[in-house]
């Protein structure tokens, strides 16, 4: 029987730890907090001990983490999510930048997110060593299980880890320290250490931790705490990056490396992948793709069911999912014609993107939604200025909402999802490839994933088919690429994926061309085939909310000459250029040319100017500068990579 589990560590954990909350300072690496209780008064009692943890939580629920910017910030710009801009040549100065891969060291943003995960890493440290104190904690594992101190231990420790890969992905080698800084310490003299070493030391880390741990299912806030499968899963993809490419210094803007004992890491991340599956306390069969995400938005989250560790937000408090990142509702202040606020979606996806998706995919219409919502809740046609990016990130929509909101912006509370089963075994099948080919393990897992996002009637030609026909290696390797791209579509993790598989780049030149290639054929230089070049949308009452109008089209799932013929008498009046404006004739100059938005969302990489020289095989410069507050503070110790300024 589906039992749903109600979020409330949010209440129960960070609404605590405010009482005991650790003060903290601004700067990068703050000292060892302070609180009005001693380490000794806190850590000899539980309850003191998971308040302070909940301290660490709530600096996780900061706009500069997990509130906004590590879900979308640094995302873009990839295949799946990508953001646009009219101007080829803006440079806003408020981090635009960072998704035409042309980021500047001053942003603000960068110092703001480097500071803030320092500032949550030096609580864990602090939580760490003083719990290692402590009266109440053992390092021996009683036969009953580990005890709410170890769990908390092995909490701070996976938090931790958490915080350092995000860091690691957005800057390569960091500063890395596990223990507290203190006042006296001379820390600006310090440099990065290796990201190899930071990825070893924590796995080895965790692995010792994870006996610690307990399951989610034997933790009052279930999924709201990071447990023992949530400790393997992240050993897993620590291992996965460890033995992954990523960009070094070398070059005008780096090269694509990884480590020559990328297979020892490959094994490791097998078998802690294999642990979450075989353990067999979370499955994809108990709810529904849509119904996934519906309950994020209310949330809940079904207990066994796909997400395994998620950071929780304070509802009206924390969290920008729903608002930030998901449907467009348009919302009056003055004039309010329905209750659920304002979402606005700073993110969007590929124009190019929806188009990857079978149209049987049940996770197309979910993932990718090509309608907002006016002030009055009628849709509306969104499709972005140029059909370069726009489309809305349907996941997470204050629609979705049972339990309405008070105020009309962002705080949503919506929990930031950091694990799911799905990711889980879509990591093992690309693991168990590596080491050993497309194996009938590696084919069940994906085909898991893929069942879910089939009707039943499909699964035979989508599912068994469709995966018993990868004979090879590269075309298993090839599904698990597609796959994890249709199944974590707005997610943001993308760009990541495609840098340690060191495809991004590739990747990139392929999309590049693709939208001159449509622009091209939508234009009448070629055959028009799959190219959708104009869609066509009618506006229809809502037979059970006849208050209200829906938008129906025709030229996204369908393409070909007949699309165009709808008769006016049925509606079809309306008409959305798409793939047409990508290539357009200048007046000026005579000349076809690609449409500005496509020029600015690649041009640190691939551009009108040096289309024809950049090669599959360049590297990105996906990783960030350091802040220039890093640069200076750390007097030598630290320089900055990879061509920045």
């Amino acid at each position: 029987m589906k039992t749903r589990f109600i979020k409330h560590l949010t209440a129960a954990i960070v609404g605590v730890g405010a009482s005991v909350a650790l003060a903290s300072c601004e700067d990068y690496l703050d000292v060892s907090p302070e609180s009005s209780f001693t380490a000794e008064e806190i850590f000899s009692s539980e309850t003191e001990s998971k308040a302070m943890l909940g301290s660490i939580y709530s600096k996780l629920t900061d706009k500069n983490l997990y509130g906004l910017a590590l879900p979308y910030t640094f995302k873009t710009n990839t295949d799946v999510e990508m953001t646009s801009n009219g101007n080829q040549f803006s440079t806003s100065g408020n981090g635009d930048e960072v998704h035409c891969f042309d980021v500047r060291s001053l942003w603000t943003s960068l110092r703001n997110t480097w500071n803030s995960a320092y500032s949550a890493i030096n609580y864990c440290n602090d939580f760490i060593e003083n719990m290692e104190q402590s009266p109440l904690f053992s390092t021996e594992v009683a036969e009953n299980g580990p005890t709410a101190m170890q769990q908390m231990y092995g909490e701070a420790k996976c938090l931790r880890a958490l915080l350092y890969l995000d860091l690691m992905r957005i800057w390569g080698d960091v500063v890395f320290r596990t223990h507290s800084t203190e006042a006296s310490e001379s820390l600006y003299n310090e440099g990065v250490t290796d990201r190899d070493e930071i990825y070893t030391t924590l796995i080895n880390d965790l692995r010792e931790t994870e006996k610690y741990m307990m399951y989610s299912s034997q933790l009052d806030e279930g999924v709201e705490r990071a447990s023992r499968e949530y400790c393997q899963a992240l050993i897993g993809q620590l291992a996965l990056y460890r033995a992954g490419y990523s960009l070094r210094p070398g070059g005008t803007v780096g090269v694509m490396e990884r480590a020559s004992d990328y297979m020892d890491y490959y094994a490791i991340a097998r078998e802690y992948l294999y642990k979450v599956i075989n353990e067999g306390r979370h499955s994809l069969s108990l709810e529904s793709f849509e119904d996934l995400w519906r309950g994020e938005c209310n949330w809940s989250v079904l207990q066994g069911g796909d997400v395994i560790f998620e950071i929780p937000m304070l509802k009206e408090y924390s969290g920008s999912l729903g608002y930030n990142i998901g449907m467009v509702i348009g919302y009056d202040s003055d004039h309010p014609s329905h209750s659920y606020g304002q979402g606005r979606n700073n993110a969007s996806l590929c124009g190019l993107y929806p188009f990857t998706f079978d149209p049987r995919d049940l996770r197309l219409d979910i993932t990718c939604v090509p309608y907002s919502y006016d002030e009055e809740l009628n849709q509306t046609v969104a499709l972005g200025k140029s059909c370069v990016s726009g489309w809305n990130i349907g996941k997470w929509s204050k629609l979705y909402m049972n339990n309405l909101m008070t105020g009309s912006g962002d705080n949503t509370g919506i929990n930031a999802i950091r694990m799911r089963y799905a990711d889980v075994l879509l990591m093992f099948a690309e693991v168990e490839n590596e080491l050993s080919g497309p194996t009938a393990a590696a084919k069940d897992a994906l085909k898991t994933v893929r069942r879910r996002a089939f009707l039943p009637e499909d699964h035979a030609e989508m599912v068994e088919d469709y995966v018993d026909a990868l004979g090879t290696k590269e075309q298993f390797f090839q599904a698990i690429m597609d796959e994890r791209a249709w199944e974590f579509g707005g997610e943001g993790v993308r760009k990541y994926d495609l840098a340690r598989w060191n495809k991004y780049g590739e990747v990139l030149v392929n999309l590049y061309n693709k939208f001159t290639d449509w622009g091209h054929r939508a234009n009448g230089l070629g055959v028009a085939g799959d190219v959708r070049d104009r869609v066509y949308w009618r506006e229809l009452s809502n037979p059970g909310d006849p208050n209200h109008t829906y938008i129906e089209f025709k030229g996204l799932k369908e393409y070909g000459d007949n699309i165009g013929d709808h008769p006016a008498s049925e509606g079809w009046v309306n008409v959305q250029n798409y793939a047409i404006q990508w290539y357009y004739l200048d007046q000026e100059t005579g000349e076809w040319t690609i449409h500005d938005d496509v020029k600015w969302s690649f041009r640190g990489f691939i551009n009108y100017n040096n289309a024809s020289t950049v090669q599959p095989t360049d590297p990105v410069r996906y990783l960030c500068p350091y802040p220039v507050e890093v640069i200076t503070s750390h007097r030598g110790s630290i320089q900055q990579q990879y061509g920045y300024q």
